[in-house]
């Protein structure tokens, strides 16, 4: 079985705590607010996949990420990580 590259969307947030919290319905609400409406999406390279059809969701420490699949196939992952102060 070979593996492909999925493409990887990084998003630091000062949310990051809070989101820590929410559901997953929650969670995926978050990202189409934010990263998945037609207004927002084209600002993202990589640039999320207009279609898709399910989404899991992996709480990791320092990182949630959220999968999407089309056709039960992962085509991408955005990546929601703690806002850094520099």
């Amino acid at each position: 079985m070979s593996h492909q590259r999925i493409p990887q969307l990084t998003l630091p947030t000062n949310d990051y705590g809070q989101m820590q919290n929410m559901s997953n319905r929650r969670l995926i609400s978050v990202l189409r607010e934010a990263v998945l409406s037609p207004e927002r999406v084209r600002r993202f390279s990589p640039r999320p996949p207009e279609t898709h059809d399910a989404y899991t969701i992996c709480h990791r420490p320092g990182c949630i990420d959220i999968h999407l699949y089309a056709d039960g196939v992962e085509i991408f992952c955005c990546k929601f990580v703690p806002a850094r102060e520099y």
